[in-house]
């Protein structure tokens, strides 16, 4: 029964790390204070340029613009170094849970493939029972690869 919940667990989080560390980053990595000032600063100098009329004060005007790009610059440059970071992190953590979880996969797989994982459903699935306990042999009973086959393509269609 120890095998049948620990493949269950394992493929399950297998398939759901990517959502929960991307979740976890988020919180992680949020838009800093100096981000949200030159935000601030940026939507304040937006609401004087349309104030000025570009055919009379056209120096002034196109200062404030020159000024608006450069703080448009750092803004866009902050939010992409904070990105990156994220996305290197949970490339990372995920590639590094993969490895992990296959390598632990395998390894039950190798070492447990004659144990089945259920036993007793004889007549719960007559025509498959064979298939179902194939490399274990037991009668009525789901072997450890098929109840990994079974897992694995179960959490790919709840996680769509």
């Amino acid at each position: 029964m120890f095998t049948f919940w620990f493949i269950s667990v394992f493929v399950f989080l297998g398939g759901l790390l990517p959502s929960i560390l991307k979740w976890c980053l988020q919180l992680r990595y949020k838009t800093t204070t100096d981000e949200m000032k030159l935000r601030a600063e940026f939507k304040e100098m937006q609401k004087e340029l349309a104030t000025i009329p570009m055919v009379n004060e056209f120096a002034r005007y196109a200062k404030l613009q020159r000024k608006m790009n450069k703080i448009e610059e750092a803004i866009l440059a902050k939010g992409q170094s904070r990105m990156d970071q994220r996305e290197s992190i949970r490339t990372k953590w995920t590639r590094y849970f993969q490895i992990l979880n296959g390598l632990v996969l395998v390894y039950l797989s190798a070492t447990q493939r004659y144990e089945p994982v259920i036993i007793g459903l004889t007549e719960w699935f007559w025509p498959l029972n064979q298939i179902l306990a194939y490399p274990s042999g037991v009668d009525g009973s789901i072997s450890t690869i098929v109840w990994l086959l079974i897992c694995s393509n179960a959490s790919r269609v709840l996680i769509k």
